[in-house]
């Protein structure tokens, strides 16, 4: 049986099925961008959970946004009635859209399933051995990646290029809205009167990574030296159910770092465009940062940066073993400091277009 993913066409209508994480959720745009410029006639939607929707809505490369309704779901669980009834309506919805193609970007159990729920004849994904949890049992076609040790960024782009989406850039287009820059503006005049320059420090993680996290402490004294020696202001950011670790980091820095109000992703990314610097683990924000064009130390242990790292020139990676706690902030000090005078002191920076062949081996290209 031919199982090799075939060109798409612009009357094509494509589900793209990449539900989340935050960071896997922007490693899957340079695939998009892929696509839209080499069908830019096709009808492309995007299924993702609310976590990471708000940055898709409005995005000038997709024509619908559909939720994936995660919370519903999981509050139904045990429920069998609730549950056949959501997926009931999830199946009406998709196939009134009347997909002819769907992308499986992520590779799981549960996308390869909505895959074959959203009705559409063809369902391309990645071969075995490259997907996870018999996902290609769901799918018709199949894409088999160079190397099992792939920079997610890249793998994306080999799916998108094996069904004729070609191109040499990996873009990540995020556009900032007016009222978004004027917020981040009116913030930072607010946190930080001084002008000093602004290092981001991200130190959260999902419940299920926390073994990502990097040491409070450490933050803490990290902080410390940014202000003290570098005279930077470390400026504090969390995410829902992560204040308590922000403001521990701040009193752990003697008051030096400086706690942001609640942010959403898109008010996040507008403060990163106007950052000197970001610090974190590899997590959502982290990919967020480098995707903006923000310069980042990224703190890695369990993870590995092959798969996961910043993209582009300027990042510094810093990694000890499998855990998060071999890493000094003596050590992350020294990265981030000598990254700081590289940094233009200039409001608002844009993401960098990169170039794959300077990034991966090419022998690294799509294989079917």
């Amino acid at each position: 049986m031919d199982r090799r993913a075939h060109r798409l066409d612009d009357r094509d209508r494509i589900l793209l099925i990449r539900l989340g994480a935050v960071g896997d959720v922007l490693r899957t745009l340079p695939a998009l961008h892929l696509i839209r410029k080499n069908f830019p006639s096709t009808h492309l939607a995007w299924l993702v959970e609310d976590l990471a929707r708000d940055l898709l809505e409005g995005h000038p490369e997709i024509d619908a946004v559909i939720r994936f309704p995660r919370r519903e779901m999981r509050a139904a669980a045990g429920q069998p009635h609730r549950m056949a009834a959501w997926l009931a309506a999830l199946r009406r919805d998709l196939r009134a859209m009347r997909f002819t193609v769907a992308l499986d970007f992520q590779g799981s159990l549960k996308s390869g399933a909505l895959a074959l729920l959203s009705g559409a004849p063809r369902r391309v994904g990645f071969a075995p051995g490259h997907c996870r949890e018999l996902s290609f049992l769901f799918t018709n076609e199949w894409v088999r990646p160079g190397s099992r040790r792939l920079n997610r960024v890249e793998k994306n782009c080999v799916l998108a290029e094996s069904m004729g989406a070609a191109g040499d850039e990996i873009e990540v287009i995020l556009p900032e809205w007016p009222e978004e820059g004027n917020e981040a503006e009116a913030m930072l005049r607010a946190l930080n009167p001084g002008g000093a320059p602004v290092v981001v420090l991200s130190p959260g993680t999902s419940r299920r990574q926390r073994r990502k996290r990097w040491p409070p402490e450490n933050f803490g004294r990290l902080a410390s030296l940014l202000a003290s020696s570098s005279g930077a202001l470390p400026l504090v950011v969390f995410g829902p159910g992560e204040e308590a670790l922000a403001r521990s980091i701040v009193s752990e820095s003697g008051k030096r770092a400086v706690l942001t109000p609640p942010t959403s992703l898109r008010l996040l990314a507008a403060l990163l465009r106007r950052a000197a610097l970001f610090v974190g683990a590899d997590t959502g924000p982290m990919h967020l940062a480098w995707s903006v064009g923000c310069p980042v130390v990224a703190l890695f242990g369990p993870t590995d940066p092959r798969l996961n790292a910043p993209l582009g020139p300027g990042h510094v990676i810093l990694k000890s073993g499998n855990s998060m706690a071999g890493i000094t902030p003596g050590q992350a000090f020294e990265a981030a400091h000598g990254l700081l005078p590289r940094r233009p002191a200039t409001a608002g920076s844009a993401a960098r277009r990169l170039s794959r062949a300077a990034l991966f081996p090419r022998a690294a290209g799509a294989g079917r």
